[in-house]
């Protein structure tokens, strides 16, 4: 059985340089890094009334796209975004129209953007068997956004494992994923055909490797997917490598003594960060080159923790970096300034851990957008990025 990965998590990471202490022992009482955090209002967007959701944020060339949900009573949503001019002081809803039954109810969970040009991805379980049925979307001429139709197997189908979330590269876009074969990308030129990458020998699993595909990031000169794979039953950290989305080569990253995966990846000044379980705390790698290094772990997990536990979103501005993940109890924050140790940070709210819970953050290289949903309510802070 392939494990299912879900990662809405929360642990603000500002990355600095050298941790001092190592990589497999979390700092010890560390001082709480304060970040001026101010509250932004979300307007119900028009439709059927509801409560909203919020799930993913992204910035280009000064304007935010922020996609979720509202959530319409039972098990009723329907899909939902909104845009600012204004560094994310104000927001106002955009507008849908779906063409699908499933995209009419989407639930949206990721947004990338290049230049003008937004890509989302979002999905519902439904059918006969309960799967997610996912939906890209694209934005129209007059504005509005239309789910791409696309033939089911895309996505889904008996090879469906996962689908993650969508990045954006200079030329392309591209989607993680899993497949029955393993590892597996989509890639599009036009934000409209995706292709899927599930035949690539270094990506799909073999006789030694299962591989599992988490996230992706491009550093400029091509991409990074990072996920695990399960050697004899245990599970290593993996990353893979590819110019273009199509052809594929791995990389050896530091493995703990027990259990290690990459869960989220973000291009820095030098290279790429990267964070993930390790030996029951979150861990942080750097890449230099082609070369992995384990860097400081932070953030020990609960020992009676009752739900899924790690990293789910990492955002990077030159040294500085900012991560989310959950303990397997509760949301938290964390913080490293100016090669400093990783502390932990002061948000407004720490959700309890569990299904729907959301606390994630999205930047520019001068604000910071801190996202959460406890179940109850959908809610959006905007703070500048804290003094070193």
């Amino acid at each position: 059985m392939r494990r299912a990965v879900t990662a809405l998590v929360g642990v603000l990471v500002l990355l600095g340089g050298s941790a001092c202490t190592s990589p497999d022992e979390p700092p010890e009482d560390p001082t709480p890094v304060a970040v001026g955090w101010e509250q932004v209002s979300l307007p119900v967007p028009d439709g059927p009334a509801g409560r909203v959701g919020v799930r993913d944020a992204v910035a280009c060339e000064g304007t935010w796209w922020l996609v979720g949900t509202v959530f319409t009573g039972g098990d009723g949503t329907r899909p939902a975004a909104w845009r600012s001019d204004d560094d994310g002081r104000t927001w106002r809803p955009l507008r849908f129209a779906p063409r699908a039954y499933w995209a009419r109810r989407a639930v949206l969970s990721s947004v990338a953007c290049r230049g003008d040009r937004v890509v989302m991805v979002g999905a519902k379980s439904g059918g006969a068997h309960g799967n997610p049925r996912v939906s890209t979307w694209y934005q129209r001429g007059d504005g509005a956004f239309v789910d791409v139709i696309a033939p089911f197997p895309l996505f889904g189908g008996v090879e469906a494992v996962s689908v993650e979330r969508v990045a954006a590269g200079p030329s392309e876009w591209l989607i993680a994923g899993n497949r029955t074969s393993g590892a597996a990308v989509w890639v599009s030129q036009d934000e409209r055909e995706f292709e899927l990458v599930d035949d690539d020998p270094a990506l799909g699993r073999d006789e030694r490797v299962d591989t599992l595909a988490i996230a992706q990031v491009h550093d400029g000169e091509g991409w990074t997917v990072v996920g695990s794979g399960q050697v004899e039953g245990r599970i290593v950290p993996m990353a893979w490598v590819s110019p273009d989305g199509r052809a594929w080569s791995r990389q050896e990253v530091p493995a703990g003594q027990t259990f290690t995966e990459l869960q989220r990846v973000a291009a820095t000044g030098d290279g790429v960060l990267a964070v993930g379980l390790r030996d029951g705390a979150v861990g942080s790698w750097r890449r230099t080159g082609s070369d992995w290094v384990a860097g400081e772990s932070f953030g020990p997990l609960d020992p009676d923790r009752a739900a899924f536990a790690g990293p789910s979103g990492l955002v990077a501005s030159g040294d500085r970096a900012l991560a989310t993940a959950s303990d397997g109890t509760s949301y938290a924050a964390w913080a490293t300034l100016d090669s400093s140790s990783w502390r932990p940070v002061e948000v407004p709210v720490n959700p309890a851990a569990g299904g729907g819970r959301v606390l994630t953050v999205a930047a520019t290289d001068e604000t910071l957008l801190l996202l959460a949903d406890d179940g109850l309510a959908g809610r959006v802070w905007r703070a500048s990025w804290p003094a070193g």
